[in-house]
This record gives C-alpha cells, sequence and structure tokens, in this order.
C-alpha cells in the first residue's frame, strides 16, 4: 500500500506544504529544514544563523478563517503533538503548528511548547473518528482539539508580504 504522500492527491499536499514551509522561513528569517521522509510525525526545523530557532507541523487546509471559528477548534492527530514536544524538549527550542486556511488565505499559528519543551498552548484530547489521510478513509484515533486563545494569524498571500497579527497582546515568547 503506498503512503498517502505518494499518491497524486499528496503529492499535491505535500508542494504545498513545501511552499507553505518557504513563506515561513521568510517571514521568520529561517531556513526551513526538511525532517526524515513522507512517515515522519514532525515537518521542519527552522535554522538561522546556525542554530535551530524551531520545529514546525504544518498543515494545509480547503477552509477559511470563517470556517474554522465556526468549528471553535482546530483538530490535529494527538500523536503529532506529543511527539513535536517531545523533540521540543531535546531540542530546546519552541514547537510551532502552522495551517494554511487556503479560502481565507491566512495562516494559523499555534505556539504548541516554548523552547524548554513545556506546553504553553490549551487543547483537549478526545478519541474520535477522522480522516485517514488526504486520500480519504476513517479512523479512531486520539485527537488534539487546539484551542484558539493562543492563536495567532499571518495575513496574506505565499508570494506576498505578510502582516502578523495578533489575536491576544504579543510578547518575546510569541516570536519564532
Amino acid at each position: 500500500m503506498a503512503l498517502a504522500s505518494e499518491t497524486e492527491k499528496g503529492k499535491n499536499y505535500i508542494l504545498k506544504e513545501k511552499a507553505l514551509a518557504d513563506h515561513i522561513g521568510k517571514v521568520y528569517n529561517a531556513i526551513p529544514v526538511d525532517l526524515g521522509d513522507g512517515t515522519t510525525s514532525t515537518d521542519r526545523l527552522y535554522i538561522r544563523d546556525g542554530k535551530v530557532v524551531c520545529i514546525a507541523e504544518i498543515k494545509n487546509r480547503e477552509m477559511s478563517l470563517s470556517d474554522l471559528n465556526r468549528l471553535g477548534t482546530y483538530i490535529i492527530s494527538y500523536d503529532k503533538i506529543d511527539r513535536g514536544v517531545a523533540l521540543s524538549s531535546i531540542l530546546h527550542t519552541p514547537f510551532f503548528l502552522f495551517v494554511y486556511l487556503i479560502h481565507s488565505d491566512d495562516i494559523a499559528r499555534f505556539k504548541i511548547s516554548d523552547e524548554t519543551g513545556r506546553e504553553v498552548c490549551n487543547y483537549t484530547i478526545e478519541k474520535t473518528k477522522t480522516k485517514y489521510d488526504c486520500n480519504g478513509g476513517m479512523v479512531m484515533r486520539e485527537n488534539a482539539y487546539m484551542a484558539f486563545d493562543g492563536m495567532t494569524i499571518i495575513k496574506g498571500n505565499l508570494n506576498g508580504a505578510v502582516t502578523e497579527h495578533k489575536e491576544r497582546a504579543g510578547s518575546e515568547e510569541d516570536k519564532v
């Protein structure tokens, strides 16, 4: 059985992920580095001046910011959160989740852990049935439902200038 990333639909998602990863690197003046292969649970490290400045999980979703707000939380496999936080603890660098909301051209950024690996976001964990991967299918798994209180929105298109809009007061710890 082929990996999701090896199908035509999966390859398209990988291309979008790479474009988003490169865009995030430009926004934060850091170089994205791929991690592993199509089965890696965390997508990128970002490097600046020879130092790892953050770990990132990167998603593209066929929805708008309004659609996301209507859902009330963002759902992601808890395994991705758990492994990213573990890596954050080992590497002593923050872990972020970036979600490109294709229909509104927004990027939602969630800071999951700080540079010590301490979780700094709010979420609940529930075992629920969700889509297996981009090609469909369903699976029961533990999912994290991310609260929006720590979400930051980055507005702009992937090819143009962007400005960051804070949903709450920004601080030094919010920076990549």
